[in-house]
């Protein structure tokens, strides 16, 4: 049965609540991040702000903005990007290939979406502490591990 709208529009392709919720959540790696929980809307302006992901059990949930959100699909929803807190429990080398640790938190830059610093726990003796942190200045790339643009020992 169809819905009549008061509004004059056409509604039948609009999205509810029910169709968002439980979807997978993936980011533009292919990497499913969790799925949605909440669907945000600002009370005011009554606009899609964006989503608030489940990322399953003993994880730490995240939120989405819409303009991180390329499309929602049947099936999934979309992301535009690699989501930064991702790279947590990711193994760091440096320019020569050498293991420097371990991703154990990151830093992002107010409510975006931008790296400021990884907090790495250390794989050798070599600094003093037992955890250190790595400017984003020092990342080269991030994928199935963090590869910096400086040697180990440069880094102290």
């Amino acid at each position: 049965m169809t819905q009549k709208s008061i509004s004059g529009r056409d509604l039948s392709k609009t999205l509810t609540s029910e169709d968002l919720l439980g979807k997978d959540v993936i980011d533009f790696n292919s990497t499913v991040i969790g799925v949605v929980e909440k669907v945000l809307i600002d009370p005011k302006t009554l606009d899609f702000v964006g989503i608030s992901i489940d990322k399953g059990f003993l994880k730490k949930g995240i939120t989405i903005g819409r303009n991180y959100i390329e499309e929602i699909k049947e099936h999934a929803v979309f992301l535009k990007i690699r989501v930064s807190y991702e790279v947590k429990g990711k193994f760091v080398f440096d320019s020569e290939g050498k293991m420097v640790g371990r991703v154990s938190s990151v830093d992002l830059y107010e409510n975006m979406n931008k790296i400021v610093s990884l907090m790495v726990r250390k794989n050798s003796l070599l600094f003093s502490g037992k955890q250190m942190i790595i400017p984003s200045r020092y990342i080269r790339t991030i994928g199935e591990n963090v590869m910096l643009s400086v040697k180990k020992e440069d880094l102290r």
